[in-house]
């Protein structure tokens, strides 16, 4: 309806979970790099709980999309404690049948999978959305399933998602030995204030829009009647469009918004806040302060991702990887932070420039001040299994650098300890990690519950250090 009148490729604000236009919030992006790090460092078992509308299949849908080529991965969407078996879901989700086949041929068809999945080192990872829909009883089945793991290789690791009652009901006492096996636990939490106005923005983006379509005080608005919701903030955003589209209006403001949402509301379903302040606001005066710039006309629909330089475009096709990441450290420093992150990106592309450039990304995104971008860039390096020590340790040092700038202290800490060990004379690393074991640590919005002595990450970074150790 609205999209050619602002120049939009797509609808930027769709209800259906779509993983291209997530937006890698801090709270977001913690948990993809979390839910990668219990793939690499072979969690048995790991949770992603949060409300409603939070996000959390566009996460299992990037996870699928990127890592469904590596392993084999099952999603089950609409299991629920009343049917008698979960194994005959899991194997319709893997492929593997669709008849109904007795309990103990399922289980052999099942365990044979794993076997020769094992045998081309491909791992199996099941995902049961809606978790908090299975019951003890299911749940248990998953946890004997479990049991297929022998004591040298990890064949199968399960992440369950779902509501705040999933959480609930896994700290139950009859659960505990489920519990015992969860080595990633993490709640996603409701966008800030400012983190709502960069999704907003996102989204206009990646659908081929003009970012400052909705104002700063549209933006706020939003926030206000969502409380940081992804899905509210989609189905304000679009109705505010369709207001906006209605009114030829060029520029989607906080009286639009308004206008629109008072509407939205009336049938008394949509759970909106700040209701009270909707009237006054919809028949309001428009701010004529409020719009600064109007966004430009648009001619015709732009591409679903923001148009690269022209400098970008022609390297595409002409330049090698070691140029290309030769460009992008330049543009790095020379403030070109963006432009830079597109070089690299391409120059990461070549598997033997990909821990450089993912490293260089790191740092671009951190010069930014987007921590949660620059911690998931460094881990991402970190992949990179045929990384020197020192390449690897360098990462490390930048990772847990960030990590320190990101109040994300306890972790820090274990990876500077980690790499004192390694090189007890690398940089400042055992200082700092003495210095920080001096502070105190304050609880951040993600919960995360570790089933060992170590941490997730430490559980990661030993992995990693052994894999490195190994090939000295």
């Amino acid at each position: 309806m609205y999209e050619s009148f602002y120049g939009l490729r797509t609808k930027p604000f769709a209800l259906l979970p779509d993983s291209d236009f997530l937006y890698p919030g801090s709270t977001h992006s913690a948990a993809y790099s979390l839910l990668e790090y219990g793939l690499l460092s072979q969690a048995p078992f790991m949770v992603l709980t949060g409300d409603p509308g939070m996000g959390k299949t566009s996460l299992l849908q990037k996870l699928i999309s990127e890592h469904g080529e590596k392993h084999s991965i099952g999603l089950v969407t609409n299991a629920r404690y009343d049917v008698e078996h979960l194994l005959p879901w899991i194997l319709l989700s893997l492929g593997l049948s669709k008849k109904r086949l007795d309990p103990v041929e399922a289980y052999h068809l099942f365990s044979e999978f794993l076997i020769q999945g094992s045998k081309q080192h491909r791992r199996v990872i099941l995902i049961i959305d809606e978790a908090q829909s299975l019951g003890s009883e299911l749940l248990e089945e998953l946890r004997l399933l479990s049991n297929l793991n022998d004591g040298k290789t990890l064949k199968l690791q399960i992440i369950l998602s779902g509501q705040p009652d999933l959480h609930t009901l896994l700290q139950r006492i009859d659960m505990t030995q489920f519990a015992q096996r969860i080595v990633v636990d993490y709640h996603l939490e409701p966008l800030s204030e400012a983190e709502t106005g960069h999704c907003i923005r996102h989204r206009l983006q990646v659908a081929g829009g003009h970012p400052s379509l909705f104002t700063n005080k549209a933006c706020a608005l939003v926030h206000r009647l969502t409380r940081g919701n992804p899905r509210l903030i989609n189905q304000v955003c679009d109705v505010a469009l369709t207001y906006g589209f209605a009114e030829q209006a060029r520029v989607i403001t906080s009286k639009l918004v308004a206008q629109a949402a008072f509407d939205r509301i009336k049938g008394g379903i949509l759970p909106l806040a700040a209701r009270e302040e909707l009237s006054a606001l919809a028949s309001a005066p428009e701010d004529t302060t409020e719009i600064d710039t109007a966004p430009p006309q648009p001619s015709s629909p732009q591409p679903l991702s923001a148009s690269p330089s022209p400098e970008l475009t022609v390297t595409r096709s002409v330049d090698t990887a070691d140029s290309l990441y030769s460009k992008g450290v330049v543009m790095r420093k020379e403030g070109r932070l963006r432009d830079a992150i597109d070089m690299l990106e391409l120059a990461g592309k070549s598997p033997s420039y990909w821990l450089k450039a993912q490293a260089q990304i790191g740092l671009c995104h951190r010069s930014i001040g987007d921590h949660g971008a620059a911690i998931l860039a460094f881990r991402a390096a970190l992949t990179d299994e045929s990384a020197s020590p020192k390449e690897a340790i360098d990462v490390q040092y930048f990772l847990a650098r960030t990590l320190e700038s990101a109040g994300q202290i306890a972790e820090a800490e274990t990876l500077y300890r980690r790499m004192a060990q390694m090189n007890p004379r690398f940089k400042d690393v055992a200082s700092r990690a003495n210095e920080l074991s001096s502070r105190p640590i304050h609880p951040t919005n993600g919960k995360r519950v570790v089933a060992s002595n170590r941490s997730w990450f430490g559980n990661a970074m030993e992995s990693f250090t052994q894999l490195i150790g190994g090939r000295k």
